[in-house]
């Protein structure tokens, strides 16, 4: 077997098993034994492993990139909708994964790319505004699955590999001083996103 039909066949795999281990509610099955039907949060962790292993491999073993490009559009588009429409909470909760891991492999496929990376500065922008509003708490927890997907587009689309450097270590100085000033709380609840920011997308650009 050729590598690369092996990693197409790992691709679809991981991505078979990976959104069967985000959906799956085996709370719900009432015969499996109590240990095992609360171990759901420990299926999600694996799934996202999964998904984003599926994503790279997908977007770098399939030749037909363009299709690609629109499965992973599909997939932000319903990561978007499932974080900010009032829908069931396993769909909800499975946004941040359809986001970080379609973002990855849309990236990395996609043929539009100023029109990428200007959706991606949106969604940056979106998510730091959401970051330090004070009106709803719902969109402070949104924030992150904005960020994370936004710098990931924007750091592997963007052509300037210098201003995505620039970007991304300002956020990781910006993250560390908010973490470590004494003075607004509001800036070291919201230190880490920013380094966790800044540290995706340095370690994005470091591997283009």
């Amino acid at each position: 077997m050729k590598k690369l039909d092996r990693n197409q066949i790992l691709a679809i795999s991981f991505i078979i098993f990976g959104l069967f281990f985000q959906y799956i509610q085996l709370d719900n099955i009432t015969w499996l034994p109590e240990r095992i039907a609360h171990s759901s949060i420990l299926l999600k962790g694996i799934s996202f492993v999964l998904l984003s292993i599926a994503a790279i491999l997908s977007s770098i073993s399939f030749k037909n990139k363009q299709l690609i490009s629109i499965i992973s559009g599909v997939g932000i588009a319903s990561g978007l909708l499932f974080l900010f429409l009032p829908v069931p909470q396993y769909l909800k909760g499975s946004a941040f994964h359809l986001l970080f891991t379609c973002s990855i492999a849309f990236g990395m496929t996609t043929t539009t790319i100023r029109f990428s990376t200007i959706v991606s500065s949106v969604c940056i922008c979106l998510g730091v505004i959401f970051l330090y509003q004070t009106i709803s708490p719902s969109l402070g927890n949104a924030s992150l699955s904005l960020l994370l997907p936004g710098i990931v587009v924007f750091s592997i689309v963007n052509t300037h590999k210098v201003l995505c450097e620039k970007i991304s270590i300002g956020l990781i100085a910006l993250g560390l001083i908010s973490l470590c000033q004494p003075f607004l709380i509001l800036f070291y609840q919201t230190g880490f996103q920013l380094l966790l920011t800044g540290l995706t997308g340095f370690i994005v650009v470091a591997h283009r």
